[in-house]
């Protein structure tokens, strides 16, 4: 009788799981719109910096696995953004950089990041076909400043909103924004450096 009662019950618990539950795979694309790289020296006596860089693309690919109303992933994304200028506290602006390894002036700086990252998502009940959603993620990033002040790997977080439109029984259009930030990042002379990026992505799900 036990043993007919804890079928049942398990048979009850598996027919509740839903029926677009499984693996994903995802790829997008979107405009990466980096904040300023903030250098804060330890020293009160030396001169905060803050380095301009341009938008540019970024790219992310994830693999995950759809439970319902909630996923889980393993994500890797890539932004590279062209130096801008150098503007420091003083006033002084500058639109080429010095590298402290080459002993060099720099005019083609890139800022790089590349994340892994795993993330969360909750996705909402709307419309037919319409599923709004929150997300949140951690991981590492590799942070490379383009001058060689930065150039090491760090912990990272995310947050970000979207919404997913439904274009086949499979197949999902994502649109979403993720607010992107390294933690604890610091520049060869031991200054604490602040950056985060804002990205508007587009991509599409499949699931199988």
């Amino acid at each position: 009788m036990k043993k007919t009662l804890f079928l049942a019950m398990l048979f009850a618990c598996l027919g509740t799981v839903p029926a677009y539950a499984g693996y994903y795979v995802s790829g997008s694309i979107g405009a990466a719109l980096p904040g300023d790289v903030e250098y804060k020296s330890p020293t009160p006596a030396e001169v905060d910096a803050n380095v301009m860089y341009d938008a540019a693309c970024a790219f992310n690919g994830a693999f995950g696995y759809n439970f319902g109303n909630t996923r889980l992933e393993a994500a890797i994304g890539y932004q590279q953004n062209g130096f801008n200028k150098e503007v420091d506290s003083d006033g002084a602006v500058f639109f080429t950089a010095f590298n402290p390894v080459t002993q060099t002036v720099v005019t083609d700086i890139h800022l790089s990041l590349l994340t892994v990252m795993a993330n969360g998502y909750y996705d909402f009940k709307a419309a037919s076909g319409v599923k709004p959603y929150v997300m949140g993620g951690a991981g590492v990033a590799h942070f490379n400043s383009g001058d060689a002040w930065v150039d090491s790997t760090y912990f990272a977080w995310q947050l970000g909103a979207g919404i997913g439109v439904k274009l086949a029984k499979d197949t999902t259009l994502d649109l979403g924004y993720r607010l992107i930030m390294p933690v604890g990042v610091k520049d060869l002379d031991n200054w604490h450096v602040n950056w985060e990026t804002h990205n508007i992505m587009a991509g599409v799900r499949y699931e199988f």
